[in-house]
């Protein structure tokens, strides 16, 4: 039998290049390794919760193909400088960032001409799976149990109202603000590296009073009383606590939805498989559960219906972040 040997090397080449093109698709495709995700806060808070407990079933999700994420914390600066850092790296989608939209917009606000990014511009929304809710927080020892008492008792004592937050220009910050400017309260705001080491400032009583996330109240309920909470309704982790509205005071109806971002770029592979995560993750019940724990909730908010929000929250804490800086 005669060989054809001009057919056996086509036939060769041409299975050599389907078995190129097969394993250059598998190399390519995302994700290749574990994803990092910054988080700009120290351990124990709701940013740092939320992304632990969302980074614990990303493997799970079949979109990641196995691949695992780990988070990494940097505090400092209201989360800006874990921010920069993820704006540093290649935007492959195997380094993303968390926060709630409303610190992430506070922060860029809050630094005018100088802010080192844009949310609009050098980050892209990948969805969210839960929510950062503020509430005004006082130690047990305090006889104020509402708005209305606190208040009182504030301007009755005639000194500056020292109040901690987890971060000088945050969301839980300018709502702290928001809330001493309307009362007409002098007051002092300390920032601290997370709502964790906020909280201990409140349990020490080394401040008076506390803004910061609901979910920092878990485990502490003893120690920690929640007078009133932000949010156009109440807190679903909390049903029993009244809002500042249903109390008297208008304009603190701010929730910040928590988000995963990547910088500006990243691949539409990249953008589809993480937002498809994103929404199984927000689904399990063992994620609900964990975050229920911690007094957060679990839900899935699409890229879409994320970014909207962002230019709802530009517009809602401009002219709030515009009085502090004159108020400074």
């Amino acid at each position: 039998m005669k060989v054809n040997m001009k057919t056996v090397f086509s036939t060769a080449a041409a299975l050599s290049l389907v078995s190129s093109a097969a394993f250059a698709g598998a190399h390519g495709a995302y994700p290749e390794k574990p994803v990092k995700i910054l988080v700009g806060f120290s351990a124990g808070g709701g940013t740092d919760t939320t992304s632990r407990g969302f980074a614990s079933y990303m493997h799970e999700a079949e979109s990641m193909t196995g691949q695992p994420a780990y988070i990494v914390n940097l505090p400092g600066a209201s989360g800006q400088k874990a921010a920069k850092m993820v704006l540093g790296e290649k935007a492959d989608g195997h380094t993303l960032y968390m926060i709630n939209i409303g610190t992430f917009i506070v922060g860029e606000l809050a630094k005018g001409k100088d802010k080192p990014y844009s949310v609009r511009n050098d980050w892209v929304n990948l969805g969210c799976m839960s929510q950062l809710v503020t509430s005004i927080q006082v130690h047990s020892s305090n006889p104020a149990t509402n708005i209305a008492e606190f208040v009182a008792a504030a301007k009755a004592s005639g000194k500056t109202h020292t109040w901690g937050t987890s971060g000088a220009t945050t969301m839980h910050s300018g709502i702290g603000h928001l809330f001493f400017d309307t009362y007409g309260i002098p007051h002092k705001k300390v920032p601290f590296k997370g709502g964790s080491k906020a909280r201990a400032a409140l349990v020490s009583q080394s401040v008076q009073s506390v803004f910061g996330g609901n979910n920092t109240i878990a485990g502490f309920e003893d120690t920690i009383r929640p007078l009133a909470t932000a949010g156009a309704e109440r807190d679903p982790t909390m049903k029993n606590l009244a809002t500042f509205k249903e109390q008297g005071m208008n304009g603190a109806d701010f929730t910040g939805l928590f988000c995963l971002f990547a910088p500006k770029g990243v691949s539409e592979e990249v953008k589809t498989k993480v937002g498809s995560a994103i929404k199984h993750i927000a689904g399990i019940k063992g994620f609900q559960k964990f975050m229920k724990k911690n007094n957060l909730g679990a839900f899935y908010t699409d890229a879409t219906a994320a970014v909207a929000a962002q230019e709802v929250m530009y517009k809602t804490m401009g002219p709030v972040v515009e009085q502090i800086l004159k108020d400074q």
